[in-house]
């Protein structure tokens, strides 16, 4: 039992790492960098987590909540950070875009809910 619990606490403290360091991304620097750029992209299309490091696997998912539910349970940062990303693909790397939106929202169903939110932001899609 001690185990368990043990190791659930040791999930939570690693998640709420990753969490405060994906909001202290410079998201400027990674966007100035298009070898980086690249490298977060095709984390982002991988269907598993190969080459994607903590922050990466962490921001991949949500990618995903932001298609799913607008980023509803991402703070505040986190929105912003995923924002400014997809911003910079959507008008930069627009086939990114296309794929993206392609494997996170095959059906189209999430750019219909939030595709007029999406563009108020300045996203491309």
């Amino acid at each position: 039992m001690f185990r368990c619990v043990f190791a659930v606490l040791a999930a939570l403290v690693a998640l709420a790492a990753t969490q405060s360091q994906i909001e202290n991304i410079d998201i400027d620097a990674v966007l100035a960098d298009p070898a980086k750029v690249d490298a977060v992209v095709s984390c982002f299309l991988n269907d598993d987590y190969q080459g994607c490091n903590e922050r990466s696997k962490f921001i991949k998912g949500l990618i995903a909540e932001t298609v799913k539910t607008n980023c509803g349970s991402c703070s505040d940062g986190q929105k912003a950070g995923v924002v400014k990303f997809l911003v910079h693909i959507s008008r930069n790397k627009p086939e990114s875009m296309k794929q993206l939106l392609a494997k996170y929202d095959p059906n189209g169903e999430a750019l219909v809910k939030y595709g007029d939110i999406w563009r108020q932001n300045g996203i491309s899609v």
